[in-house]
Parts: C-alpha cells; structure tokens; sequence
C-alpha cells in the first residue's frame, strides 16, 4: 500500500511539473509573438512616417548609459524631428544576485536612449540629477567648479566634464531655466551626440517623435 501510495504522488508530482514546464513554454512562445507583433508595428509606423528601423544595431555610446552594455541595443528607429536627425533605442542590461542561501537570481534593466545627432562638436559634458548623497556633498563642501552659479539648478543638478571653463559656454540661460522648470531630461553630449534615457520601452510607434522632443528642445537651447 505505501508503495503505491508513494507512486502515486509521483506520478501527481510528475504530472504537476509538466504542467509548470509547459505553461513556461507557451508563455516564453506568446511572449515572443507578442515582441514581434510590436516590432512589426514599429517597422510600419517608421516606413509611413518617413523612419527607418534596425535591429540589434551597432552603436558607439553604450559607455555612456547605465550598465555599460556594448551589445545592449535590441532595436532602433531613425528619423527626423523639427528637423534634427534622431535616434530613438530600446535598450537593456541584466545585473544578476546570490543571496545567502546561495540561490541566484537576475534583473533585466530596461530603458528608452534619444540621441539627437548635432552640426557642431561640442566637449563631453553630461547633467545629472543630485542624489541624497550629492546634495550632503554639496552642504559640506559647497560648489564645485562646473557650478552655472544658479541656486536653483545647482541644488537640483551637478555637471560633470573635465574641462569646467567651458560649461557657460555649452549652458545657455534659457536652457538652464528649462532644467528648473523640468521641462528637460538629463544629458550628455559628446562630440556630435548628444543623448538622454528613460527607465521603460517603447510601447506604442506613435509615442516616438513625444519622445524624441524634450531632447530635441536642448539640442536647440544649447550654445555653440
């Protein structure tokens, strides 16, 4: 009897991890059809409105985004806003953990990268957002020396480049009014790019050029 009571929850449990397995199956095959009927859609919004699509393309500023993921570009859409060339990317990268009971697990980050290409070069600069951490920093050490001399913006954001005389020169007044009102996204800009992200992906194509556009604001508000 212990015998076959023991076979039978066997056979249950064996029952009830091919049932597991073959939902994680069919999720991993919806989730996949899902992801290409949006690529799809993607790819005919770009072709109407005048963009081009790629996939898994070659790009040379990953070093400037979280995670560092030199072939973390799954797709991008190129076109044009208020005349400016423009690169609109889902991008990704995937930290992984152990706890103490040794069991691993990983974390896909996702965002959305603008690049907007500009006419002229400009030196690398990026805009940052004060952390807890940088605002203490501040209060004890005051201002460094990319300070724009704004209270305003500079309690709000720090400037990072390597060559500071050179930031007054980049911000415009009307630019930095922009950031107080945030209105604008962070940045970089280094040589021709300048470049912006977003935690998420893109969910609908018609959500491309809204995009683009905050970024496309600071390509015209900086100084050359």
């Amino acid at each position: 009897m212990e015998a076959l009571v023991t076979g039978g929850l066997c056979t249950v449990f064996g029952v009830v991890i091919a049932a597991a397995l073959a939902l994680v199956v069919v999720s991993v095959i919806l989730n996949s059809h899902r992801e290409r009927r949006r690529h799809d859609a993607l790819r005919v919004w770009a072709k109407h409105h005048g963009w081009y699509l790629r996939e898994q393309p070659p790009v040379d500023w990953a070093d400037r985004l979280p995670g560092r993921n030199p072939r973390g570009v799954s797709l991008s859409v190129h076109g044009t806003v208020d005349g400016r060339t423009v690169t609109v990317a889902e991008y990704s990268y995937t930290t992984s953990s152990t706890d103490a009971h040794g069991n691993s697990t990983s974390e896909t980050h996702r965002f959305v990268v603008t690049a907007v290409r500009l006419p002229t070069m400009y030196p690398t600069l990026s805009i940052e957002r004060r952390s807890g951490l940088s605002k203490l920093g501040r209060a004890v050490f005051g201002d460094a020396a990319t300070a724009i001399g704004d209270e305003r913006f500079d309690r709000m954001y720090r400037i990072r480049t390597v060559v500071p005389v050179q930031v007054h020169s980049v911000l415009s007044p009307a630019l930095v009014s922009e950031h107080i009102a945030g209105r604008v996204p962070v940045w970089s800009v280094q040589g021709t790019e300048l470049l912006s992200y977003r935690k998420g992906r893109i969910e609908a194509p018609e959500q491309i050029p809204a995009l683009a556009a905050p970024l496309v604001r600071v390509a015209e508000l900086l100084q050359s």
